[in-house]
């Protein structure tokens, strides 16, 4: 269903939405300041929909944000907390997009059945019609006036239900816009609907016949049609983006006997114990069962600063724990696309979406021509050729195609992002996709990044730790995602696991614990406070004056830094590191310039040189294991955090792209800059196509049946232009 008309405009229509039992049903998160719920909105049809829903903040600043996922017709919306969700859902029913409240899971499948029999409506009258009026476009109808007038009755007939069912999302749509105060690409689609079937009535009632009832039929089957090729488009440029294989997949359930157990997330059941360590993403919402801990609600928020949660309180899917391992009771049910979800919510940045508002620029503006020429028009053949006139107008309006324009972006960007997502590079959005074109400036992180964090070789350089005291430092490293602790914690497998407390880990400096009264350190010299000894790639170990040293040999990825360097070239690209010069020699070796090197950098000194860099002019895209390069992940115009199979899922990023992969950085960074330029190509054959049609609609060369038929086909081009010239690209640039 292509929007809908408001079945009951009282203000209290949603105000069971206000009981507490009902309103929790449909909220995700929740603090003082914000309330975040997933609404289905089936009237969502086109991209003018999507427009309008994402700019709600516009009519109603209360609404914070709102992200629509096109092809399940749903909408994420963030709202302050002082806004009461019958207020929301009225605000959405005014304009033309009442939620849907039903627990249904066979909605989206009705959904889709009505707008199949909408499409069947109009084929149906569009075929009968034709066939009714075969004499007439032989000249015959004029020898049996008869005939003629009955055949157009029957037309009349079966118009009307491709007028009130097959064409009223189109109607309906313009008519909230204007309602609104706005116009979308449904106005000018509207008012050629109105005039191609007005005209056509006069004519019937007048007894000259069917008029343009094949065309006007014809019109609304086509356009449906393209809406149809739209929507399964639309669908699947996301089948190749499969970023959710990072997402944690397990979790460890805790069974009656104490046992602890690793499962899919997806067959946790209420009730169920589960136990979440350090940095592990909370995979459904749940109740802390265990000593209070803090909660990181970044990947729901935004807001980096942790939250005290209390045992006993509820805690939402997508926190992640910080501290020791805690563990919590099972509330409701989880799966991996809910934490998709939240992924593609995550802002770190305000993205500047410059091609697409350039694309928004050029469709608005093309409907104030439009409708200026199709008002001189009329204004024209009214003086020249009164019996043209509507014709004509009807003609311009109907084979004028901004829904090509406004196609352009999303599906050229689209179709990028799903090819780079079949090479293993999984794009948080189109907006990424549209900043990767101007990228000109490459910051590289070095331990985890350029190393490999599964191939270490480790050197104890000096132990005086017994037995016991060096497990409580493995378990502290399980509890850790750095990639050293990883290599300490991989390295010592076979130790029983141990119950820390006070476990804290500070981002690029090391980790602090307690256990049996004593007090665990691990992490770099100047944490542990040996800077003395620094030298990079170490841990120093520290408990009542007990100390270890670790050091950790890297293994470069020699393949990838060759790669990178050749085609990049080393002088658009730059080294971050937290680790003291040891390696500078080696990476000079590798062809990296000494000048565009820096070491011992903590998070925040690696934000403040990519301002640096910005400020110079520099477009930055930063590569980094994503565990504490958070700041520069940010920062950069595009944050990549490089993963490997067996990583915890880190969301302050832009893009994931899998560490097998890293070696074809530089193509896929071209495969972005030439989405601009399809998108260019793409916009001119749209113009092009315009002023062709409208130059010979104009010359009143062009029936509006054959209008009818040109105007989705053209935004049909414009989808298979701009996939199959993406998809040449990609089949030339990875032909291996």
């Amino acid at each position: 269903m292509a929007g809908s008309k408001p079945r009951n405009e009282r203000p209290d229509a949603y105000a069971f939405l206000d009981l507490e039992e009902l309103r929790s049903r449909y909220i995700t998160f929740q603090n003082e300041q914000r309330v975040h719920l997933n609404l289905s909105l089936p009237s969502i049809h086109c991209s003018s929909c999507i427009y309008l829903l994402e700019n709600l903040n516009k009519i109603n600043s209360k609404v914070l944000r709102v992200q629509v996922h096109f092809a399940r017709k749903q909408a994420s919306i963030v709202i302050d907390s002082k806004m009461a969700l019958s207020e929301l859902a009225n605000l959405l029913n005014y304009i033309g997009y009442p939620p849907d409240f039903s627990k249904n899971e066979n909605n989206s499948k009705k959904h889709d059945r009505t707008f199949l029999f909408q499409l069947g409506t109009a084929g149906f009258a569009f075929g009968s019609i034709m066939l009714w009026s075969t004499p007439d476009y032989f000249g015959l109808g004029k020898d049996n006036p008869g005939f003629r007038n009955f055949s157009a009755y029957l037309s009349l007939l079966a118009s009307i239900p491709v007028l009130l069912f097959s064409a009223r999302g189109y109607l309906i749509s313009a008519y909230k816009a204007i309602r609104s105060k706005a116009i979308n690409l449904d106005v000018p689609i509207s008012i050629g609907i109105l005039a191609l079937y007005l005209q056509s009535l006069l004519q019937i009632l007048n007894g000259q016949g069917a008029g343009y009832m094949d065309s006007f039929a014809g019109f609304i089957f086509f356009l449906l049609i393209g809406k149809w090729f739209q929507n399964i488009t639309y669908a699947s440029l996301s089948f190749d983006r499969d970023f959710t294989s990072f997402f944690p997949v397990a979790i460890q359930r805790i069974n009656k006997a104490n046992h602890k157990d690793i499962v899919p997330i997806e067959a946790l059941q209420i009730d169920d114990l589960i136990e979440v360590r350090n940095e592990e993403i909370i995979p459904c919402d749940s109740e802390l069962s265990s000593a209070n801990t803090y909660i990181d609600y970044s990947f729901v928020t935004g807001e980096s600063l942790p939250v005290l949660v209390n045992k006993g309180d509820l805690i939402y899917a997508g926190g992640k724990i910080q501290g020791v391992a805690s563990q919590m009771i099972v509330k409701a049910t989880s799966n991996r696309s809910h934490l998709t979800q939240l992924w593609n919510e995550t802002k770190n940045k305000t993205p500047k979406n410059q091609l697409i508002r350039y694309q928004d620029r050029i469709a608005q503006y093309f409907l104030i021509v439009l409708l200026l020429l199709a008002l001189s028009s009329g204004i024209f053949w009214c003086v020249v050729d009164k019996s043209q006139m509507m014709k004509v107008i009807v003609a311009l309006l109907i084979v004028a195609c901004p829904c090509a324009l406004a196609l352009s972006a999303p599906f050229t960007l689209g179709n990028a992002l799903r090819v780079l997502g079949k090479i293993g590079l999984y794009l948080k959005n189109v907006s990424v996709v549209e900043s990767l074109t101007a990228i000109d400036t490459i910051v590289l992180d070095k331990t985890g990044t350029l190393t490999d964090p599964n191939s270490y070789e480790l050197k104890i350089k000096s132990n005086s730790l017994n037995k016991d005291q060096f497990a409580v430092f493995v378990n502290m490293a399980r509890q850790s995602t750095h990639p050293l602790s990883r290599a300490l914690a991989l390295a010592n497998e076979d130790i029983d696991e141990l119950t820390l407390e006070d476990f804290q880990e500070i981002k690029g400096q090391g980790l602090s614990a307690s256990y049996q009264n004593q007090h665990f350190i691990m992490g770099s010299a100047a944490f542990v406070g040996n800077e003395q000894n620094a030298q990079g790639n170490e841990l120093f170990l520290n408990v009542d004056s007990q100390t270890a040293h670790i050091q950790f040999e890297s293994k470069w990825r020699t393949k990838a830094i060759g790669a990178i360097i050749e085609k990049i070239g080393k002088e658009h690209l730059y080294i971050l590191s937290g680790d003291q010069p040891k390696d500078s020699d080696q990476l000079i070796a590798l062809g990296f310039s000494p000048e565009r090197m820096y070491f011992g950098l903590n998070p925040g000194q690696k934000s403040d040189q990519i301002k640096k860099l910005q400020s110079n002019g520099r477009q930055v895209l930063f590569i980094g294991d994503g565990l504490n390069d958070v700041g520069a992940l940010g920062t950069a115009e595009i944050g990549i955090a490089l993963s490997e199979d067996m990583f915890r899922f880190t969301p302050s990023c832009d893009a994931i792209l899998e560490a097998k992969f890293f070696s074809q950085l530089p193509q896929m960074i071209e495969i972005g800059r030439y989405a601009k330029r399809v998108l260019q190509i793409c916009l001119a054959f749209s113009l092009l196509y315009n002023l062709f049609g409208l130059s010979i609609a104009f010359t009143g060369q062009l029936t509006p049946l054959i209008a009818a038929i040109l105007m989705p086909i053209s935004s049909i081009t414009i989808v298979i232009l701009s996939t199959v010239l993406i998809q040449l690209k990609f089949k030339r640039l990875f032909k291996s």
